[in-house]
């Protein structure tokens, strides 16, 4: 499994989609889809602004039921975040029994700068988040890599970054595709 983490508005899941018109036969799961799945049957949340919102206890409980979801398969795209903010503080978006159950092949880190995430963030209207200050996303870009670090240091998988530049499209998709022929899919 290859994860792709990066923070909301760092456009990691346009460039997957982008990517995945080209490579059908390579698997993208968005963590994120399958925890409001399980959010909506357990009736936790009704969107997937609301999960972040939830008590760290039940949180915990959800990540450990979308790991128990996901399979080591060859192939596999995982889309998620390295941080959730969570108020007062952070949950790791990838949890130890997550690194336990799949077979790592890397990590990557899709970023864009501070402006870029907030003009990115500001535009979507299909989400209700909170618009940080560039110190915030700044402050979270760091703990990500921190937390992507402890992971790289735990499988002994490879680390890449993309900067996805606005109006760049193009380029970031091409370097997945360069980090999936490393990885010799």
């Amino acid at each position: 499994m290859l994860i792709v983490v990066g923070l909301a508005g760092a456009g990691k899941s346009t460039v997957l989609k982008k990517f995945l018109e080209e490579r059908k036969d390579i698997n993208i799961v968005n963590y994120g889809d399958i925890a409001l799945d399980i959010a909506l049957k357990k009736k936790f949340a009704d969107n997937r602004d609301k999960i972040n919102a939830l008590p760290s206890t039940r949180h915990k409980k959800l990540q450990e039921e979308v790991v128990k979801q996901l399979k080591d398969s060859p192939k596999t795209i995982l889309d998620t975040h390295a941080i959730l903010k969570h108020d007062p503080g952070y949950i790791a978006g990838i949890t130890p029994e997550l690194l336990k159950k799949v077979k790592i092949e890397g990590f990557v880190f899709i970023d864009a700068s501070s402006e870029e995430i907030l003009l990115r963030r500001k535009k979507d209207k299909t989400r209700t988040r909170k618009i940080l200050t560039k110190e915030e996303i700044d402050n979270d870009r760091l703990l990500s890599q921190v937390l992507i670090g402890g992971w790289v240091s735990q499988t002994g998988a490879p680390f890449y970054f993309i900067h996805n530049k606005e109006g760049k499209l193009e380029e970031a998709v091409d370097e997945i595709k360069k980090i999936v022929k490393d990885l010799e899919w």
